[in-house]
């Protein structure tokens, strides 16, 4: 008996890397397996993309790599991690593992700039915000960042802009002029390459030697980096293209949602945030059974009645979920 495989709408993944890509990045053979990996070629095309030099530019294993590292580079016992409520589920994990403070602010609705700024004070040694923010997709603005990176010119700014291609504004090039902030794309979203895991940090040079030295040497294997480097060279057509598919499902579906009486805000990301209230668990499960994994957040108070649901980019995929979301609220399709 065959058993078909789940359909992953739980990990905010991007589209499926074209074969010729995958060719054409494997094409230098043995030597691709055999040295050791060399990122140099990498960032330096990124310091270009990004017009900086390339010693701002340090490529880590997936984005999580350089927040841990950012992290590493202030947060000990004592010193205060700074960051909003819900966020990516990392940074609470990075304060406990480097025995930090977690400071959160709630950030449900508008952005709180005022909130974050009251609770910067003399023990913040790093500010992490995520937009758009992982899971509910909202985001900030330029002049948020700008303000919140003032009132703390002694703490490190780490800005998650890691779903920037799905938002309605990229806001890296004004965020690499502010000295304190950090900015951390990936791969592994709108660019289709997650299993590489390829991420990267852009900061002043001094922040972006001490991340570089935080970390071992050789940490992205080189077929990775051939992966990244291929992508970057063949252009972003495809990626623009993947974007497109998104916003539209991601506007149908929020208009579907509307339609069933769930609440959903708007998103930037590539997923929608509905709120189910009680039923949350049970649509989880309904949609479990017709084979689609979605994403709950049951140990937080705060978003324990929503669910996480990556948008697919994929016609017959999106026309299966929603049908098996009719059927977890008992509407019409």
């Amino acid at each position: 008996m065959t058993t078909l495989a789940p359909i992953r709408l739980d990990r905010n993944e991007g589209a499926r890397p074209e074969a010729s890509l995958i060719a054409a990045a494997l094409e230098t053979g043995s030597p691709l397996f055999r040295d050791y990996p060399d990122a140099a070629p990498l960032e330096a095309a990124l310091a270009k993309r990004f017009f900086v030099d390339p010693e701002r530019v340090v490529v880590t294993p997936g984005a999580d790599g350089a927040l841990e590292r950012a992290c590493r580079l202030l947060l000990e016992p004592g010193v205060e991690l700074l960051m909003t409520n819900p966020t990516f589920e990392m940074f609470p994990m990075f304060a406990t593992m480097t025995g930090a403070v977690p400071v959160q602010v709630p950030w449900l609705g508008r952005f709180p700039r005022e909130a974050l700024i009251a609770g910067i004070g003399d023990a913040t040694g790093v500010i992490a915000l995520v937009s758009p923010n992982n899971p509910t997709g909202a985001v900030l603005e330029i002049d948020d960042l700008v303000a919140i990176a003032a009132a703390a010119p002694s703490a490190l700014v780490i800005f998650d802009h890691v779903y920037r291609d799905y938002a309605d504004e990229d806001l890296t090039l004004a965020a690499l002029e502010l000295p304190n902030v950090v900015v951390v794309h990936t791969f592994s979203k709108a660019w289709g390459l997650a299993g590489c895991r390829v991420g990267y940090a852009i900061a002043r040079p001094p922040v972006a030697y001490r991340m570089r030295e935080a970390g071992p040497p050789y940490s992205v294997a080189g077929p990775s980096l051939a992966l990244a480097l291929a992508a970057l060279e063949r252009g972003d057509a495809s990626v623009r293209d993947h974007v497109a598919r998104v916003r539209e499902e991601r506007d149908d579906l929020r208009q579907r949602f509307v339609a069933w009486g769930v609440e959903c805000a708007p998103s930037q990301g590539n997923f929608l945030f509905p709120s189910f209230g009680p039923r949350a668990q049970a649509v989880q499960k309904s949609l479990a059974g017709d084979g689609i994994l979605v994403r709950s957040f049951p140990g937080n108070p705060a978003i324990a009645d929503s669910l996480r649901i990556s948008l697919p980019a994929d016609p017959a995929i999106y026309e299966t979920l929603l049908r098996a979301l009719a059927r977890a609220l008992g509407g019409p399709r």
